[in-house]
């Protein structure tokens, strides 16, 4: 749907000006500006901001332009921005959305979750990676970094987990972290080979609970590990070790 369209018989490329919609078997919406449509390669392609909407309410943002292939189903953008139908922000490099399968990959990949996601809305919860790639049932992140700390007051976090890979298994409802450092600070504490928590779509489920850390004149600064326990349907204990950076 357009505003007006050109058609370049010689060349078989047709130019749509102004607002544009396409419309994908009821499952894309897809509304940009100035777009060319080559049908002999089959890709339309523009240079303008494009709003892609799927039938799950995710928005995919398309900054830098894009390429839509049509017969592999598939659209590439150099920078590119979704935001869930839970209000979590993704932020790529060199974007590609493959159509057929929902499989997304991209580069330099930062999602600012919804401050309310992890339970604590004065928290800044953060995933960020070098690459990744998500399908209906998992997300990869490698060269990744996860915290749910906020910068506050503070030169860094307090604390961050560094993993080579990071993986969020959508069927188990589990967030798992390969070779990864615990920094508290930005100073390396623990090395974890494998580590794994719940991730906040599941309600009880033992485990480790978000650190936290406080400050005292007293007893300097210190950081709580809680972890919880489930005893059964109505019986559970949280134990609460705190580790302090001074000698006391």
């Amino acid at each position: 749907k357009s505003e007006k369209i050109r058609y370049d018989k010689n060349n078989d490329i047709i130019f749509s000006s102004g607002n544009t919609k396409f419309i994908i078997d009821d499952d894309y919406l897809i509304n940009t500006n100035n777009v060319y449509f080559d049908r002999g390669r089959s890709k339309i392609y523009g240079n303008k901001i494009t709003e892609i909407i799927d039938d799950k309410n995710n928005v995919f943002k398309l900054i830098d332009g894009f390429v839509f292939d049509i017969k592999e189903e598939f659209i590439k953008s150099k920078k590119s921005t979704i935001t869930d139908n839970k209000n979590n922000i993704y932020k790529f490099e060199n974007l590609i959305v493959n159509l057929k399968t929902n499989e997304i990959a991209g580069n330099e990949l930062k999602i600012e979750f919804n401050k309310t996601y992890f339970g604590n809305e004065n928290n800044d919860p953060i995933l960020k990676g070098k690459s990744s790639y998500s399908n209906d049932n998992e997300l990869k992140v490698y060269k990744a970094v996860f915290s749910t700390c906020n910068t506050k007051k503070k030169k860094c976090r307090g604390w961050e987990l560094s993993a080579d890979e990071f993986t969020h298994n959508k069927t188990s409802k589990i967030f798992e972290y390969r070779n990864t450092w615990l920094k508290i600070f930005d100073f390396k504490a623990f090395f974890l080979p494998y580590f794994n928590h719940p991730d906040p779509t599941v309600k009880r489920k033992s485990g480790f609970l978000t650190p936290s850390y406080t400050t005292s004149d007293s007893l300097g600064t210190s950081i709580n590990f809680p972890y919880f326990k489930i005893l059964g349907e109505d019986k559970d204990i949280t134990f609460s070790p705190r580790y302090y950076a001074d000698k006391s």
